[in-house]
Parts: C-alpha cells; structure tokens; sequence
C-alpha cells in the first residue's frame, strides 16, 4: 500500500522539525529515514535555501 499525500506531507513535517516518528510502519520509516539523510547530507554540504546570483 502506498502512502496517501497527507501521510507524507505529515512525515516530512515530522522529520524537518526533528521530532520522532511515532509509527513503526516500515513504509513510514523508510521514507523519515530518506529525508532525514537528506537533510544530513544538505546541512554538510550547506546547500540550504535559495543559492545567490549576485
């Protein structure tokens, strides 16, 4: 089953605030545990926000 949108939404909102997944659904995990790489890996590199053009 795939997850719905809102489902999704709710993760990631989860995950960018740093607060724990309170749902033990390997689905659900995967994808918290993606997005928490990713915002590791952008935070290392400082690719954060909008790049400048000036």
């Amino acid at each position: 089953m795939s997850l719905s949108s809102h489902r999704q939404h709710k993760i990631y909102i989860a995950a960018t605030m740093g607060y724990g997944l309170g749902s033990e659904d390997p689905e659900e995990l995967a994808l918290y545990e993606m997005i928490k790489k990713e915002i590791e890996k952008d935070c290392k590199k400082r690719n954060m926000g909008i790049q400048r053009t000036d």
